[in-house]
């Protein structure tokens, strides 16, 4: 008995004609058990006799005589339009509709009956699963493959496919830009003088920075009164353009929902941007050089504490924003430096007092704005220079004071001093290693504090609980031609690498000192050229985040940043001291120079000196929280919700699944088959 094909049973059920129950002039049709039961040109199905759909002209029906040959079969399916273009300007959602033709195995097309439509990025937008409409979500661009596919009982699933693309358009009129801005530029002559054109300098060409960094100050060099500028900031699926009119001080602040458009459109694309001037004096358009920036797949979440030497105390900047959070009004002692945050960020040390160096730890979950704010313990108690944490926070390492520190342990909870088992080392600027085996630090200097003129870098081995075993030199200050000093070792989050600063002094106000990286045992010390070299960069520090294919490294700089008007070129040289922040590649060759162009950490005063930037690490966030860059969500993926709204983190979709020691909201974030679970918002091997 020859069975009708599931999809071409569907196709005939879905068209009114074909039922009798849908038009009252047609015959009943005649209840059956099975083919027997029906006319030559009739099969059975559902209990219903119905014309057969492999029937065409009444000669090959059942019992014809005639060999009906296989039944037809769906061979592909074809998607229309194969290819569309949408453009979405200033936020707006257009829309695409798909339809799907079914191709059979007799030569013939037809309706596909009941597609599932699909997309592969669902972060440019949403595709109705049963419908085929396509609707762009306006916030952010890119390409995406969509798929139908159709049921095929006799083998294999059909599917066809189609190439979507978003585009982004977005124009911003700054505060006083004429509204016919854009024709005055197209209506002018263009022409290329690099000594009329706008000389952009932050930011730095090249620059690589995380998603979720604070929008830049675009800031340039000339301009005069009634000129108009173009800012353009374009990847191969946005572009942005903004008209600011001369106001004296040379700059445009990204807007902020832009920015984030344009960090996650075509994440794998970098930004050009270019800023053009329009010069009143003339009525030309002087074209400016394009300048390259990179966002790489991660997000630096959580909080930057740094030293406001001004201020006398620390300051606190959280991920994402610009804004400086002087959490702690009342520092006891009035001033707190020196200080270091443990791996969780719920704590921080501190040296009280200027030069009294008395030291405690603060609690950064409480309220810390009494006066005095409230400590673990009595600072009196405990003097020190600089701190390190263990990596379960259950102790401190702190150089003591005087010409020639030794190192020692606390218990950081009751400020309780903890006996080593084995020789605690002479030494400053102590790091504990994250994964706890060892402690870098500076040996052999000849001054107090951080105020040194040589210095060798050690590696401590942490042989067991409190035990330390024998300190091995891995670097000489004098390895460097021209320098004596290393200070302020700082290791890489998976402890493969150590960061040093290299020059003739360890005082940033004054001292010349660039960056250098080496393997842990000291084997191939490496200048990191890209982000330093200028002999103006000191206290480097890795962040805790290994994203995008990078570890990332703050470091504080006497370099200029921005214009005069802007950044921080009217301070005295011993004053300029600001927090930057490179990208090291995480795959580099031994040997080879990791690092990236440098951005600057938006937020900072630039009229004070700043120093020492900690991160605390913040949590991913679940599915449902509100986000504005992906790499901020345990899913990887932010986006507005289906029918609008502001972006929030999403499952991922199935093929961009999380592996092993990635981020996770739910088990079904983790990739299937590989017995991966989500604990503790990571995908981990077994049960957990």
């Amino acid at each position: 008995m020859r069975r009708i094909p599931r999809f071409a049973l569907l196709a005939l059920l879905a068209t009114p004609a074909s039922l009798a129950g849908c038009d009252c002039s047609a015959e009943p049709t005649t209840p059956c058990a099975s083919d027997s039961d029906c006319e030559l040109d009739e099969v059975c199905a559902d209990g219903r006799c119905v014309l057969d759909p492999n029937r065409e002209d009444g000669s090959t029906g059942r019992d014809s005589g005639v060999d009906a040959g296989p039944p037809r079969t769906v061979t592909g399916l074809r998607v229309e339009p194969p290819m569309a273009d949408l453009l979405a300007v200033d936020g707006a959602t257009p829309t695409q509709a798909f339809t799907v033709v079914a191709l059979y195995s007799d030569g013939t097309e037809g309706p596909a009956p009941g597609p599932m439509w699909t997309s592969d990025n669902l972060s440019i937008g949403e595709i109705d699963l049963a419908g085929g409409l396509f609707t762009a979500n306006g916030a952010i661009g890119g390409v995406a493959t969509i798929t139908a596919t159709v049921p095929n009982p006799s083998g294999a699933d059909a599917t066809g496919t189609a190439m979507l693309r978003v585009r982004l358009e977005r124009t911003v009129l700054a505060m006083g830009a004429p509204a016919d801005a854009a024709t005055r530029f197209m209506g002018a002559t263009a022409v290329d003088d690099a000594a009329r054109a706008a000389d952009v300098v932050y930011p730095l060409d090249q620059v690589v920075m995380p998603q979720n960094v604070y929008p830049v100050d675009v800031q340039w060099m000339r301009g005069a009164t009634d000129d108009l500028f173009r800012v353009s900031l374009d990847k191969p699926n946005m572009s942005l353009v903004a008209y600011v009119p001369f106001d004296g001080m040379n700059h445009w602040l990204v807007d902020e929902a832009a920015w984030r458009s344009l960090a996650q459109t075509d994440p794998d694309d970098p930004a050009s941007l270019t800023v053009d001037r329009l010069e009143a004096a003339t009525g030309e358009v002087v074209r400016g050089a394009p300048r390259s920036m990179t966002f790489a797949h991660a997000a630096l979440t959580g909080s930057v504490y740094y030293w406001d030497i001004e201020r006398g105390r620390i300051v606190r900047i959280d991920d994402g924003t610009a804004t400086r959070n002087e959490f702690m009004p009342n520092p006891s002692q009035g001033c707190v430096g020196c200080h270091s945050v443990s791996p969780s960020g719920r704590y921080m040390a501190g040296r009280f007092g200027g030069g009294d160096n008395t030291g405690s730890v603060l609690d950064l979950t409480t309220d810390l704005t009494g006066n005095p704010a409230p400590t673990l313990w009595d600072p009196a108690t405990q003097n020190w220079w600089f701190s390190s944490w263990s990596p379960d926070e259950s102790r401190m390492v702190v150089a003591r004071i005087g010409n020639n520190p030794v190192l020692a342990f606390l218990d950081p909870l009751t400020g309780a001093n903890v006996p080593a088992s084995g020789t605690m080392p002479n030494g400053t600027y102590p790091a504990w290693s994250p994964d706890g085996t060892a402690i870098a630090y500076t040996g052999d200097g000849d001054r107090w504090g951080d105020n040194l003129s040589r210095g060798n870098t050690y590696v401590l081995p942490v042989t067991g609980p409190d035990t330390v075993g024998t300190p091995t030199q891995i670097h000489a200050g004098t390895d460097v031609p021209g320098s004596a000093v290393d200070s302020y070792p700082t290791w890489s989050p998976d402890s493969a690498l150590i960061s040093i600063a290299n020059g003739n002094g360890a005082r940033s106000e004054s001292a010349s000192a660039n960056l250098y990286v080496m393997q842990r045992d000291g084997a191939s010390p490496t200048a990191l050229a890209v982000a330093s070299g200028t002999g103006l960069d000191y206290q480097p520090r890795f962040s805790p985040f290994q994203q995008g294919g990078y570890y990332w490294l703050s470091f504080l700089s006497r370099r200029v940043y921005g214009n005069p008007q802007i950044g921080n070129s009217t301070r005295a040289p011993s004053r300029m001291q600001q927090i930057w922040v490179t990208a090291i590649r995480d795959d580099a060759a031994p040997g080879t120079d990791p690092s990236s162009v440098p951005y600057w950490l938006p937020g900072q005063n630039t009229q004070s000196a700043n120093i020492s930037a900690y991160w605390a690490p913040r949590a991913c966030r679940p599915d449902g929280e509100s986000c504005s860059v992906g790499s901020e969500c345990c899913g990887g993926d932010c986006r507005p919700p289906a029918g609008g709204g502001e972006p929030v983190c999403s499952p991922p979709p199935p093929d961009r699944c999380r592996t092993a020691g990635e981020t996770c909201s739910t088990d079904a974030d983790c990739c299937e088959g590989m017995g991966l679970t989500c604990l503790g918002n990571v995908c981990v091997a077994g049960p957990g």
